[in-house]
């Protein structure tokens, strides 16, 4: 009997210690996962649908992207001066959109366009607007944009570039100035402007705005580059929409 007891003890400290060990091995994975790298390919893929070739027709093109069905956000100085666009997509035709409203101080821009008419690539869905604080700093981000990309005979456009970089600050200009903006180092160019910032969950946290020229000091500045926060588009977009 005695020699029993022990076999099942035995056997039970066995199980336990298998159990410990599956449950470190649990954790390890989990902490792994955790802190890997995000997938910006992926990320990219689910979203490039989403961004569009933004074009006054008479001067520098820009970038927008999908807020909701009907409506496109892009920045104001991209359509400043018109009532309305052609809105180029990667494959799909294009199509008009009226710019509904600006806040230039702001630099954000709100279009419509018609949802029964209009064709969109499949894949396309609104993107989700989020948030960036002090703790997404050293964050990964990715900015999307159509700089240096040209119309095809179609009037299609290809996908938009992807711009990779971590957000190095949030930066305050004051109310009477742009307001609060992201400071990263994702590179962006000319045709860039309007596109959206998206962090690692796909969420929009800021919009591309400007590069980064000179200091307060006057020195050159090299791969400095400003988008809008996501809290200064939802507030002017709210102020748009109550016009």
């Amino acid at each position: 009997m005695l020699l029993v007891a022990l076999a099942w003890l035995c056997l039970a400290c066995a199980s336990s210690e298998r159990d410990v060990g599956a449950r470190i091995d649990q954790a390890v994975a989990t902490a792994v996962a955790s802190s890997a790298t995000p997938d910006l390919n992926r990320l990219y893929r689910e979203t490039r649908a989403s961004v569009f070739y933004i074009d006054p027709t008479d001067g520098q093109h820009g970038t927008g992207w999908l807020l909701e069905p009907g409506l496109i956000v892009t920045a104001a100085h991209v359509v400043s001066g018109r009532e309305q666009v052609i809105v180029r997509q990667a494959t799909a035709p294009t199509f008009v959109a009226s710019v509904a409203g600006l806040d230039e101080r702001r630099d954000v821009a709100l279009l419509r366009y018609e949802i029964e008419t209009t064709q969109l690539e499949p894949e396309t869905r609104p993107l989700p607007l989020g948030d960036a604080g002090s703790d997404d700093i050293a964050g990964t981000l990715l900015a999307l944009g159509y700089s240096s990309s040209g119309v095809k005979r179609e009037g299609t456009v290809g996908s938009p570039k992807a711009n990779a970089g971590i957000l190095s600050q949030i930066t305050n200009f004051g109310p009477d100035s742009y307001g609060r903006n992201l400071e990263m180092d994702a590179a962006i160019d000319p045709g860039d402007s309007g596109g959206p910032v998206l962090n690692a969950n796909g969420e929009v946290i800021g919009m591309i705005r400007a590069a980064a020229r000179r200091s307060e000091a006057g020195q050159t500045v090299v791969g400095t580059f400003y988008a809008v926060h996501a809290d200064e588009i939802r507030a002017a977009l709210a102020d748009i929409l109550l016009r």
